[in-house]
């Protein structure tokens, strides 16, 4: 549920507040969640705050590089949800 809250944050229109997010510690847990192959709706949740974050500032991408996220999203290329999948790509 928290990372549905953080992406729905991130999904506004207008001035999504991106680095309150990061600044909050928010992309650890959302990186890790990614790992959450048991559980696909929270890997589409996090999917979607991280790449909210990445269409961001410069810096907020080389946080989530920082955090090994690039690396996870090619995994999750994998995975045996289409929903999750699609979510990688973006």
């Amino acid at each position: 549920e928290a990372a549905k809250q953080i992406r729905l944050a991130l999904s506004m229109e207008r001035n999504p507040p991106v680095q309150q997010a990061i600044e909050q510690g928010a992309i650890p847990p959302l990186v890790a969640a990614l790992h959450r192959k048991d559980h696909p709706e929270l890997q589409f949740e996090a999917a979607w705050a991280l790449t909210n974050i990445a269409s961001g500032s410069t810096e907020a991408v080389r946080a989530l590089v920082g955090h090994g996220a690039q690396a996870l999203f090619v995994q999750l290329l994998s995975s045996p949800n289409s929903d999750v999948q699609e979510q990688a790509v973006w």
